[in-house]
């Protein structure tokens, strides 16, 4: 679709028009905003990404300060802004403590620094692994055991079958946890 289309839509029914948006582009910008937030959001912060970029290219059209014929750059621009400003908000610790602080070696903490560190580096090493299985395969996998997704939601973000997708993500656990003995990997 094409600005000019767009406008001339918006111009008739402007629900239609923002569903034909919605519609076209939905796939596109949550794989633009689970692929920056998926290391440090949850599934509803994601959905929550994507509803106010969908928000924010209806307000640049209705304003109109979308004037080029490419709708799909202008999405993805907006999409990797709002998701980079997610990311931001989502990793910043809202309770830090300066380590100016006179107090800040008097607070006691329970967490094991070796411990986290390589709990940390095995989750790296882990995703890695699922991205070396390639597409379809790795969104799959995610989406089924990090989201806890049916094979059916699964279906509308990778293009198969509910049954397919049960087959290949089969496959890919065969695949992964032979990738994950290979690299001795304790999981």
């Amino acid at each position: 679709m094409k600005h000019s289309e767009y406008q001339q839509l918006l111009k008739t029914d402007k629900n239609k028009a923002q569903r034909t948006i919605f519609d076209e582009y939905l796939n596109y910008v949550y794989t633009i905003a689970f692929n920056r937030l998926r290391s440090c959001g949850s599934r509803e912060d994601i959905d929550e990404c994507v509803s106010d970029i969908f928000t924010d290219v209806f307000g640049s059209y209705e304003s109109k300060q979308a004037a080029n014929d490419d709708i799909k750059g202008f999405i993805a621009t907006i999409a990797l802004r709002k998701s980079a400003a997610y990311y931001h908000r989502l990793c910043r610790n809202t309770n830090s403590i300066s380590l100016d602080d006179e107090n800040t070696a008097a607070l006691p903490s329970d967490e094991n620094i070796s411990e986290s560190a390589e709990k940390k580096e095995t989750q790296r090493t882990l995703m890695k692994l699922i991205d070396s299985l390639g597409e379809p395969d790795s969104t799959i996998i995610i989406q089924k055991y990090y989201y806890g997704r049916s094979s059916f939601e699964i279906s509308g973000f990778v293009s198969l079958s509910p049954a397919m997708i049960r087959v290949r993500s089969s496959r890919a656990l065969k695949k992964l946890r032979r990738l994950i003995s290979d690299n001795d990997i304790s999981v």
